[in-house]
């Protein structure tokens, strides 16, 4: 567990799988620094742990959330209860359940479309996909990261393994299924990241259910965001009526170009701070100091 988090002005929030900063917490860590602020790692759920004690508390690889959602939420109001939580906790509760999607929709932001599976029904997923004519489809629980029980349905040889998945995961959780855009696999999925407010940086990632035995979340490459994308994510992040110290905004256009939100990652999302370069690690440090100094 942590043992020198008294020392951190400002706490990197984490789990215990990564009790060390990541390069890019590392990066963020030394600008912080130079800003006169000591920044460490600080493992959530650390019962050691007194979150008075920081300026500032900024989640960013606590990446087990997921599978302890209601822990997490209860944490992040307690801790952001004692010190500054970015992003806050009404911003965690709303965004580690999928369902913010819909709220989304509902103000305006086009969303990939979506079927919403609610817990502990009973679902035919061979009727489903065919009264929606969807014959390439991902099926996914509205709480998970990191494509966790997460399965594409490529055809009807998919139907009995996706139908098992359903069966094994609805009773438990909430589940969601939606149409396989294949742009992703060619324009690509991109991320449009805002840090303090300000978009510094975009990029493009390799697409997740692609199949690629390879695939490497982490394996983004720095991408120029065009004016629709960007102009959409500023809509995005309008839409959720919060002030948000870091976003990342992913993208991907349907058959016609159209853009769609993929999702909105402001609970712990990679921020890709290398691929971003100087700018995004002292743009993201400027606006944690300034944050600190307002307290």
């Amino acid at each position: 567990m942590s043992t020198n988090w008294n020392s951190f002005d400002v706490a990197l929030v984490t789990s215990s799988t990564y009790p060390e900063c990541l390069p890019d917490e590392k990066l963020l860590a030394d600008a912080l620094a130079a800003r006169g602020l000591r920044a460490g790692p600080v493992i959530w759920d650390d019962p050691a742990v007194d979150w008075s004690h920081f300026r500032l508390a900024l989640i960013r690889t606590a990446w087990d959330s997921d599978k302890r959602r209601d822990e997490f939420v209860a944490w992040a109001e307690r801790a952001g209860a004692r010190c500054p939580l970015w992003n806050p906790p009404e911003v965690i509760r709303w965004n580690t359940h999928k369902g913010y999607l819909r709220d989304l929709e509902a103000r305006g932001v086009a969303i990939v479309p979506t079927l919403w599976l609610e817990r502990g029904s009973k679902v035919d997923v061979k009727a489903l996909l065919a009264e929606r004519g969807w014959s390439d489809a991902v099926v996914k629980p509205t709480v998970s990261a990191g494509a966790r029980d997460t399965f594409r349905v490529r055809g009807p040889q998919d139907i009995s393994t996706a139908q098992t998945l359903v069966e094994r995961v609805l009773p438990l959780k909430d589940m969601m299924v939606q149409p396989y855009l294949s742009s992703v696999e060619s324009y690509g999925e991109r991320s449009i990241l805002f840090l303090g407010g300000e978009h510094t940086h975009a990029i493009k990632r390799p697409a997740a259910l692609s199949g690629n035995p390879g695939y490497d979340a982490t394996a983004a490459e720095p991408a120029p965001s065009a004016e629709d994308e960007r102009a959409f994510a500023r809509q995005v992040l309008a839409a959720t009526g919060f002030e948000l110290l870091y976003a990342r905004v992913d993208v991907a256009r349907d058959e016609r170009g159209a853009l769609l939100l993929m999702e909105l990652e402001v609970t712990e999302p990679n921020l890709f701070l290398r691929q971003g370069g100087p700018r995004a690690v002292e743009r993201l440090a400027d606006a944690i100091a300034h944050k600190t100094r307002a307290r």
